[in-house]
């Protein structure tokens, strides 16, 4: 009861920005959760196959590895509020592309439209939050925007499975396709909501960043080790979780028989324990540290991770799948606060740009061939390499990191520096 009243009053203190921020990312998950659930699934319906859905799944990532510098630059350089705003107009203006234009040659470029500008508002958000809060809060600001966005994400995903019948019925039709369609405008018209609250955003001054003439000069920090430490973990998570996650729904469909409607209230159920996790990784950090938080709870992920692979069984995948998700995601606040947290202001926003680099070039690189390999080879052997990706970057966070959590002595301003 203490730590729900401490936890309270911290949300009551938060910034005006970092109200607008919540509100924002709040009805983003909506949006995109309504869209998750179903947009596999109107390709399918249109004719592509599964080769076809990780090819976009690539055009996709790529664009996120190639945007993230540029990006991160552009952030510092022009402001957060701006980024956000132009950047999230034109990813719904290309994601309404998609729906209304399923053709894969219209599909890759506007995939890549869409990448590229969902990729600025990425590496913004966090930078914004990390300015927008006090150290002591930061913990807490970005477990309960976690918390709030995985809340969204479970009622969008819940609609996302409920919608295509009702909007079938509703405009007459016993089409599938037109109810997945309907449902997809939908969720676009959530996407382009989330725009409103960015408006009102006031920041303050920000440095000029000097003119970089070299590409040797937009890789250059202050700690370069440092940064290469923080990446790594990062880009072996995007290998793993690309080979799975963005064919989950097609998985459960074609391997397991299950219906939109048990896949939207999966994903539905996933995020709202993923949200309660988020509110308590806060307390586990603060009693354990965050290094050790996000060590314990990623490996105990691991063995429902296995089981979802090895048990032909929608009951069981969807058990196991609640309890990973929610284990593996509750470190996601700490693991995003720590790497912002440990470099220098100057540097967030393009530090934060390549760990979005090498987490979507992993996910491009594998989301491609877990589709090729669901499609030709077998569709659980994927799991099975994102259980060894997934056990190698936990191991290697906690090494490279671990000494942050040793008790620092009194006056110690910053954590040790590995």
């Amino acid at each position: 009861m203490r730590y729900i009243r401490e936890y309270a009053a911290y949300i009551r203190g938060f910034s005006r920005n970092a109200k607008l921020v919540l509100w924002s990312c709040t009805v983003l998950a909506l949006g995109q959760s309504v869209v998750g659930v179903v947009y596999n699934l109107y390709l399918l319906e249109v004719g592509l196959g599964e080769t076809h859905l990780g090819s976009l799944v690539f055009y996709s990532s790529l664009a996120g590895v190639v945007f993230s510098l540029p990006a991160g630059r552009a952030s510092d350089r022009f402001g957060r509020r701006l980024s956000l705003i132009v950047a999230s107009g034109v990813a719904v203006a290309a994601t309404l592309v998609q729906v209304l234009h399923p053709r894969f040659e219209v599909l890759v470029p506007a995939t890549l439209i869409a990448g590229a500008a969902w990729t600025v508002s990425a590496v913004t958000v966090g930078p914004l939050l990390v300015e927008s809060s006090s150290e002591e809060e930061r913990a807490h600001l970005f477990g309960f925007e976690s918390a709030l966005y995985m809340v969204a994400s479970m009622a969008g995903s819940y609609l996302g499975g409920l919608l295509p019948r009702l909007l079938g019925v509703l405009f007459g039709s016993g089409l599938p396709l037109v109810g997945l369609r309907a449902t997809l405008l939908a969720g676009v018209g959530l996407l382009a909501l989330s725009l409103v609250p960015l408006f009102p955003l006031v920041e303050g001054p920000r440095a000029r960043l000097p003119v970089l003439t070299s590409a040797s000069a937009w890789l250059s920090f202050s700690d370069g080790r440092l940064v290469g430490k923080l990446l790594v973990p990062q880009a072996l998570i995007g290998l793993g979780a690309g080979l799975i996650v963005p064919l989950q729904n097609v998985f459960m469909t074609r391997y397991l028989g299950a219906s939109p409607v048990q896949i939207g209230l999966m994903f539905s159920l996933s995020s709202a324990l993923t949200g309660v996790g988020s509110l308590v990784a806060p307390g586990l950090a603060r009693r354990w540290g965050k290094i050790r938080a996000v060590a314990v709870s990623q490996l105990s992920s691991l063995p429902f991770l296995a089981v979802m692979g090895l048990v032909p069984n929608v009951r069981v995948y969807v058990v196991a799948s609640l309890v990973r998700s929610s284990l593996m995601n509750l470190a996601n606040p700490l693991v995003s606060s720590f790497n912002l947290e440990v470099v220098p202001p100057y540097e967030r926003a393009t530090v934060n740009s390549l760990i979005n680099m090498v987490w979507n070039s992993g996910w491009a690189v594998s989301g491609w061939v877990g589709g090729w390999v669901m499609q030709n080879v077998s569709y659980t052997l994927p799991y099975g390499f994102t259980f060894i990706l997934y056990l190698v970057s936990i191991l290697l966070f906690y090494r490279f990191f671990r000494a942050y959590d040793r008790p620092r002595e009194a006056g110690a301003d910053a954590a040790p520096r590995s």
